[in-house]
């Protein structure tokens, strides 16, 4: 993106903001309160014990490779 690109942007997003941002200036106005994400606090091994049920591969430890020994890990 070019700077004349992100002037004529900002130019046009002074006139009429972006959707997300009238939407939450019309919540606030209407007095809906932003919404809070709670996320439980859990162990590194609950996450990749719940990481390995969804499917996701999960590699632990450096791979022996000889092209990363410079590492020293």
């Amino acid at each position: 993106m070019t700077l004349p690109q992100v002037n004529a942007l900002a130019a046009l997003w002074a006139q009429v903001p972006p959707a997300p941002l009238q939407l939450k200036r019309i919540a606030l106005a209407l007095g809906i309160p932003e919404p809070t994400v709670q996320t439980p606090a859990r162990s590194p091994q609950e996450a990749l014990r719940e990481a390995a049920q969804a499917g996701v591969p999960i590699v632990e430890g450096r791979p022996d490779d000889p092209l990363l020994a410079f590492l020293e890990l």
